[in-house]
């Protein structure tokens, strides 16, 4: 049985919709609502859904503090009962037939098994996002799926002492790093079955915030970079989408490139990506064409 894990902090709006995406499905035990110090009637949605549904349990922080996504769901994990944990962001849904077909896919030593995503945008239109099957490649270029696609193992959830409630993005990535360095295996889920829903001018603009996403996406690349030099595996090929994937990071952002970055490999990543991007729009004008 799976335990899902819904971290709110202002959804009143959208907290309904990710508990009715999951309410139904059989392998769900219970659902853990966990209050991040809501100002809007978040709380109260939450309670009267449990009100009506016994599987759903409300949570909240001594005080009613904010303490942050991470802190949220370490405070639902640790009143979790279930083997396998799914975490829902309250503006997510999930598909029928995800959290099922994933868990026919546990084994105990497996530490999480990736899911595929659409993002669905504010007009409505869905990009399709598939990870990655090469994990460390995956991992570097931020292609292993999001929160929400993905179902883990609590055993091993434990054994790296869940989120890291220091950070404020990249949180998911730093935890499947620990998690791969825990050794276990890792399950590839073709299906694309969680939706998430992107909201306008979702990225912070607050200079300080910024600068921590910034700030921990770099750390979290050099620690992956880092570690697989120590284990003779950064080749050539790691070297490439390292150097890209940073560079484009930073090109992004309006930052240098690091000295570390490898500008030959990185003009040769975005010679790459441009001429993906050519053939992708060829390939839709002619779908649409004929």
């Amino acid at each position: 049985m799976i335990s899902v894990i819904i971290p709110i902090f202002n959804n009143q709006y959208t907290i309904e919709r990710a508990v009715l995406s999951i309410l139904n499905d059989p392998i769900v035990s219970e659902i853990l609502i966990v209050d991040d110090g809501s100002t809007d009637e978040s709380i109260n949605v939450s309670k009267r859904l449990a009100k009506n549904e016994s599987l759903i349990k409300v949570f909240h922080h001594p005080n009613r503090a904010n303490k942050g996504a991470s802190a949220s769901r370490n405070l639902g994990l640790a009143n979790s009962k279930s083997n396998w944990i799914q975490f829902l962001d309250a503006d997510d849904e999930l598909l029928q037939g995800k959290l099922s077909g994933q868990f026919e896919m546990t084994r105990p030593d497996i530490a999480f098994i990736l899911g595929n995503c659409f993002h669905v945008l504010p007009n409505g239109k869905k990009h399709i996002m598939s990870s990655d099957s090469k994990i460390w490649k995956g991992l570097i270029r931020s292609k292993l799926g999001r929160t929400s696609s993905i179902l883990w193992n609590k055993k091993y959830l434990l054994k790296v002492n869940g989120w890291d409630e220091k950070l404020s993005s990249s949180q998911e990535y730093d935890l499947m790093f620990r998690l791969l360095l825990c050794k276990a295996n890792i399950v590839f889920d073709k299906r694309h079955l969680t939706l998430i829903h992107k909201q306008e001018n979702s990225i912070s603009t607050n200079s300080k915030a910024k600068h921590h996403r910034i700030q921990n996406w770099l750390y979290l690349r050099l620690k992956i970079r880092n570690h697989l030099i120590v284990n003779r595996q950064f080749n050539l090929i790691y070297n490439y989408y390292f150097s890209g994937a940073v560079g484009f990071f930073c090109d992004e952002n309006n930052i240098s490139l690091p000295p570390y970055v490898n500008k030959v490999f990185y003009q040769l990543y975005k010679f790459e990506l441009f001429f993906k991007i050519k053939f992708f729009n060829l390939f839709k004008f002619l779908k649409n064409k004929f």
